[in-house]
């Protein structure tokens, strides 16, 4: 982090304007070290586009939450390269390839050439020697002079037929076991790649006395039906700021993109890469156009041109598709980027720093003293999308727009989908001198939308020449509750707003007191988290009981020597079921049970010393394990009625409390269905 902020202070200094960044994982807290880092490039006039991430097509996986920077998600393009597997029974398939033919030759499944011993997984993903620590899989009697059918999965594409040819074979047909993408790589031996609903067939075949194969000559071309949502690319909603910002912002081609490597990954100078650290560099590539052409727009203008513009249909006219169904702005956020469209936006929507401090203030992120009075809900935040994570019956968001068409114009407004749901643009029309910016409001009003769930649409504005579309997202609740709330021992209270028209109950669990596991690690030399390691390393045992309806294990800055940087990973069994990882010591994992654990649950709780300046450092590990009955040391006072769009005030008093002692408890709601998740409530006495 260290390194990433100084490169990024010299990179404005050197008078730099855009910046593509790639990091595996999510990030999801706006104030992460990275994204703290962007965020000051943004302050200085830098656009910055970052990856997605390449964990979809899970929801809730997107990376780079952040309002200041521009998040991509990956998607297809139009320019294809083809070939066939014809199988010697007469069945022929097609798929993703750049190859030479081959054969026709034996075809034998990877499964079925593995060296005694050889693990069966690592057989069926024709792991490569150095993928397994440097011991082969595939026998060479058995893959000699034959095409093998190899799974996707774990290893790189291209490390399997690296494998295929280590051990003789002729030609690779790669197969997802799960829907993907197809890929048209660079691989060391011709080799043909085809989609799940291929791979039954084929193995079927491969299994049988005599199977043969012959892959065709690999054909590039253009004419493809695209874009469509590449299956890896990350999804929203964010978890970050509780679903009140949409991301990913815009999609761009991360599918077979032909780009310049190092000669050192597999000694060439080019290569077809894939994923959203590919997509991303075409929107910093865009931003650098727009800066040229307008050397004066703030990142965020820069942002939303691209955003407003970004087009919701493949090259067909039919809309874009994920996993064979409309997408939705979850997966392409604003939509495809349309470079032309988006030198002419029309109307921008701009935001600055401290607007963005306002948001995180709002998003309680943010405690600074100045809070109070800049804070804002975060749903406001001019931003060119809409995004409402609880919708209690009825909200109303402002955004502002500067008119950039270097004229005056009018511009009208319409709406689309968003179904269940009144939505008001008030004014309707809005007539702009050139550069004037004006507001306008938008109510959007719960009618008949199911509860828990997204509902999407979209706000266009129109000069009858350009498009203004800006993506709606809103999740209609029954309660508007926070997530959490915390004290010092002394009364407190939170407002609560309401969706429905009935009774209403506010109930408390707990509170009960931490179990403190304290303990020394040391410095992990290579800095890389693994559980089978003693150095670096401490594993602490903990059962979550049976009855449980939350549980939560932390670690503080206040219990390790200055400057260290402890995480915290929880496995059960060989599974990893929870991890924090952030740039301090302040970690948490929280497990949450909808209904109470009917039996106990054993975990390991390890913690790892990635940042030790000092080479030791000691820690407590804090665990809570929270039932469903108050432990009579917190009272609960709440409204008895509910009325939809109306707000009310949950008071919380405590007693009974240790000195020195950090509790949990939480707050469960009652009275209609679809309630919220408990407010969980944390108090930690001096």
């Amino acid at each position: 982090t260290v390194d990433l902020l100084a490169a990024i202070d010299q990179a404005v200094a050197d008078g730099v304007d855009v910046i593509n960044f790639s990091i595996s994982g999510s990030l999801s807290s706006f104030l992460d070290p990275v994204e703290v880092a962007f965020l000051f490039a943004a302050d200085a006039g830098v656009f910055v586009a970052a990856s997605a991430g390449n964990s979809g097509p899970t929801a809730s996986t997107v990376a780079h939450n952040s309002p200041w920077l521009m998040t991509v998600a990956a998607g297809t393009h139009d320019r294809q390269y083809t070939a066939r597997v014809n199988l010697g029974n007469g069945a022929s398939f097609t798929g993703a390839s750049l190859t030479s033919p081959v054969g026709p030759a034996p075809l034998i499944a990877a499964s079925d050439a593995a060296l005694a011993g050889a693990d069966p997984d690592a057989v069926r993903l024709c792991f490569a020697a150095f993928n397994n620590g440097g011991a082969a899989v595939l026998d060479p009697a058995k893959v000699a002079g034959k095409i093998v059918v190899c799974d996707r999965g774990v290893t790189a594409r291209i490390d399997k037929s690296f494998a295929v040819k280590e051990a003789g074979g002729v030609g690779v047909v790669l197969v997802n076991a799960s829907a993907n993408s197809l890929n048209a790589d660079l691989h060391f031996l011709p080799t043909v790649h085809l989609q799940n609903t291929d791979r039954a067939a084929v193995l079927a075949y491969a299994a049988t006395a005599g199977a043969t194969a012959a892959l065709t000559q690999g054909i590039g071309g253009t004419g493809a039906v695209a874009p469509d949502v590449a299956s890896f690319s990350s999804r929203g909603p964010a978890l970050a700021g509780a679903g009140n910002l949409l991301k990913p912002d815009v999609m761009a081609p991360g599918v077979d993109v032909l780009a310049a490597v190092s000669p050192v990954e597999a000694g060439r100078n080019f290569d077809f890469l894939s994923g959203t650290s590919m997509s991303s560099p075409h929107v910093a590539g865009l931003g650098a156009l727009l800066k040229q052409k307008y050397p004066t727009w703030s990142p965020a203008r820069i942002k939303s041109a691209l955003m407003t513009s970004a087009s919701q249909r493949r090259n067909d006219g039919t809309p874009i598709q994920a996993e064979g169904e409309s997408a939705g702005p979850f997966a392409i956020g604003a939509g495809h980027v349309d470079p032309k469209a988006a030198m002419d936006p029309g109307l921008v929507y701009d935001s600055g720093f401290n607007e963005w401090l306002a948001f995180l203030c709002g998003t309680g992120e943010l405690t600074a003293s100045y809070c109070p009075s800049i804070r804002i809900d975060p749903s406001n935040l001019n931003y060119p999308s809409i995004a409402i994570g609880a919708l209690p019956g009825t909200t109303t968001v402002v955004r502002r727009v500067t008119n950039v068409t270097g004229r005056a114009a009018t511009f009208t407004a319409s709406t689309e989908g968003l179904a269940g749901l009144n939505v008001s643009v008030a004014p309707i029309s809005l007539t702009l001198g050139p550069g004037q910016t004006r507001s306008y409001s938008v109510t959007i009003t719960q009618v008949s939308a199911p509860l828990n769930e997204y509902t999407n649409g979209a706000i266009t504005w129109t000069d009858g020449v350009r498009k203004v579309r800006s993506p709606v997202v809103v999740r209609p609740v029954a309660l508007a509750a926070p997530a959490g709330v915390s004290s010092n021992g002394a009364a407190t209270s939170y407002g609560v707003t309401f969706g429905y028209n009935g009774p209403f109950t506010a109930t408390a669990r707990g509170l009960v007191p931490a179990t403190v596991t304290p303990g020394t690690v040391a410095q992990d030399p290579d800095q890389t988290f693994d559980p089978n390691s003693p150095v670096g390393t401490v594993a602490i045992p903990v059962t979550i009981p049976a009855g449980s309806t939350h549980a939560r294990f932390s670690l503080f800055e206040a219990d390790v020597a200055p400057g260290t940087d402890l995480d915290l990973f929880v496995y059960q069994g060989a599974t990893l079921v929870g991890a924090s990882a952030g740039g301090t010591s302040n970690e948490e994992v929280n497990f949450r049970f909808p209904a109470p654990t009917g039996s106990p649950i054993d975990l390991t709780v390890y913690v790892h010393g990635w940042g030790v300046p000092a080479g030791t450092s000691p820690f407590k590990l804090y665990a809570w394990s929270l039932g469903s009955a108050p432990a009579g040391n917190m009272t609960v006072t709440a409204p008895s009625t509910a009325a939809i769009g109306g707000t009310g005030t949950i008071n919380l008093s405590f007693s009974g409390l240790a000195a020195g002692t950090k509790y949990l408890g939480s707050v469960v709601y009652g009275g209609t269905a679809g309630m919220p998740n408990p407010t969980i409530v944390r108090v930690d006495t001096p």
